[in-house]
């Protein structure tokens, strides 16, 4: 499935991923692409605190340590920063939770996992486009929209 998915404030961003999270199983891979400040980490924020929200305070940029993961009531969340990584072995969190990778140029070859492909464009200060494409993950479709 392709949708592409106006979001024009940081409230439309957290109903995004509070509805996204309602879907999840928590073996999914979500691929995050997008510039310099298009919002990754902060939607990262969003979904893992639409997960447990208790967990919203822990979550930071991974981009020094590579790695982040943050323990929630419904299943471990990685979330992965690839910015200064060429190479990253997946084999131990696949899944074992949910895994978010920013700086995701490309969708990730994880064989059966499914896959949620988001490319955030910038459009203005306060808006951003998410252009989403999944793969084996058919049951999101309608959290998606």
């Amino acid at each position: 499935m392709k949708v592409a998915k106006n979001i024009d404030s940081l409230n439309q961003l957290k109903s995004f991923a509070l509805n996204l999270s309602k879907c999840l199983k928590g073996n999914e891979v979500i691929l995050l692409k997008g510039d310099l400040a298009a919002g990754k980490t902060t939607f990262t924020r969003f979904l893992v605190s639409a997960v447990d929200p208790e967990a919203e305070d822990q979550v930071s940029s991974p981009t020094f340590s590579v790695m982040n993961e943050y323990e929630t009531l419904r299943f471990p969340v990685y979330h992965i920063d690839l910015y200064r990584v060429k190479d990253f072995d997946f084999s131990d969190v696949l899944g074992h939770g949910l895994v978010v990778v920013e700086w995701a140029e490309k969708m990730i070859d994880v064989d059966d996992y499914p896959v949620i492909f988001i490319d955030i464009k910038i459009v203005n200060e306060n808006k951003r486009v998410f252009n989403i494409e999944t793969r084996n993950a058919d049951y999101l479709n309608e959290c998606l929209k």
